[in-house]
């Protein structure tokens, strides 16, 4: 498991630099094709359009290929999309290559997690909290190393290095082995008990799964809104330079990590349920308290409690759905990181044109409702871990009698 666990944090790693390495390097691409923001913004648009296809298309893939080919494929196509955005091709040929890395980022994100969560059994939030660390430590790191390529101007390197990279973990994935985890990867293990038809949904169990689609669309909304926006809201409610505001961005992305090295013990000690509970409850209340915040110390206070509170929200939320959607581990992971995919993509949108168009602290307000949203319908699951634990019961019961 320590091996499995290794290689998951590592290509979770990576996924976290080219999650953020467009826009890192957006202002200086945008540069140097001589377009717009509004480029830039299609550019990640699309870019979590193809997040989106590669997460719906993993599932059939590891079931034809193999897990092990799945990503092998993905690592190979990130390779091949980095590799060739160093070449500064045509601008259509660019947003292309943007798609190209999401889909890899999809199926890599996809692939990684469910393996994951199959493997681990009954510590799977202390390891998924663990894969979420490094793709946090990826957000952070990534930028870093952009602005010193920026500042020698290489910042097209930075693309290379995440390709070479990307064809070193995939030529490892390849050679790796994983000990009993090995039957989980290979083609034959997959075509003999995984493709096993997952147990049907019941109309109870569709309408959790739709409410928890709604929370990862509206979580990672939220997310890549407080990511983009911050500085934004900085300078534009408390006049800081740009200098400082960035500082609000890498501050969030601190405590995200510092969360995320604790959440998944804190998830098992005090229940998956209750953690959700008090991690949103605490998000919304500080949220409330930004909305009153006009001090520099206060705001960055505030961000630094919401990446705190934030940090464990996905994985634990994911976890959480699994255990009461039994059976279908593969499709609802897959069906959950899709939904927070789409969200990511569209929501952030739609907040920057209300910012254009009315005030920069919408997006505060945005975060706001959809603090309210997500509190509610976790604490509104409840009624389906009483049914579960009731539907548990009856049967150890009959297997008494």
């Amino acid at each position: 498991m320590r091996r499995l666990l290794f290689m998951g944090c590592l290509s979770y790693l990576l996924t976290g630099c080219t999650h953020v390495i467009f826009g890192a390097v957006l202002p200086e691409l945008l540069n140097h094709y001589g377009r717009s923001y509004s480029d830039g913004g299609l550019l990640v648009f699309l870019e979590f359009g193809g997040f989106l296809l590669g997460v719906l298309t993993s599932p059939a893939l590891s079931r034809r290929i193999s897990r092990r080919s799945t990503i092998m494929t993905a690592f190979g196509l990130l390779f091949l999309a980095m590799i060739a955005i160093v070449m500064l091709p045509p601008w259509p040929v660019a947003v292309s290559l943007s798609f190209l890395a999401g889909i890899a980022f999809g199926l890599v994100e996809s692939s990684i997690s469910t393996f994951v969560l199959m493997a681990a059994k009954d510590k799977q939030a202390s390891a998924f909290s663990k894969l979420e660390v490094f793709f946090g430590l990826g957000a952070l790191i990534m930028p870093v190393v952009s602005s010193l390529l920026i500042a020698n101007g290489l910042w097209k390197y930075g693309f290379m290095l995440l390709g070479v990279s990307a064809l070193l973990t995939g030529v490892i994935w390849s050679k790796l082995s994983l000990g009993e985890h090995d039957a989980l990867l290979a083609h034959k293990a997959d075509r003999t008990k995984q493709e096993e038809k997952p147990p049907a949904l019941t109309k109870s169990s569709l309408t959790f799964l739709i409410l928890f689609m709604l929370v990862f669309f509206i979580y990672v909304g939220m997310e890549n809104t407080i990511v983009n926006f911050l500085p934004s809201i900085f300078i534009d409610q408390l006049n800081t330079s740009s200098s400082v505001s960035s500082l609000a961005v890498t501050a969030y992305w601190i405590a995200m990590v510092a969360g995320r090295l604790f959440a998944g013990v804190l998830a098992e000690k005090m229940t998956y349920f209750r953690y959700l509970a008090v991690s949103f409850g605490g998000s919304l209340v500080t949220v409330i308290l930004w909305l009153f915040s006009s001090q520099l110390w206060s705001s960055f206070a505030v961000v630094l409690l919401l990446g705190i509170f934030m940090s464990g929200m996905f994985a634990v939320a994911l976890i959480y759905a699994n255990q009461l959607l039994p059976g279908r581990t593969e499709q609802t992971t897959s069906t959950l990181i899709a939904a927070g995919g789409l969200g990511g993509s569209i929501l952030p949108l739609g907040v920057g044109w209300g910012m254009d168009k009315f005030a920069v602290g919408l997006s505060i307000w945005f975060v706001l409702a959809g603090m309210c949203i997500v509190f509610g319908i976790v604490v509104y699951s409840r009624k389906w871990k009483v049914q579960g634990a009731k539907r548990h019961d009856t049967t150890e019961a009959r297997q008494a009698v």
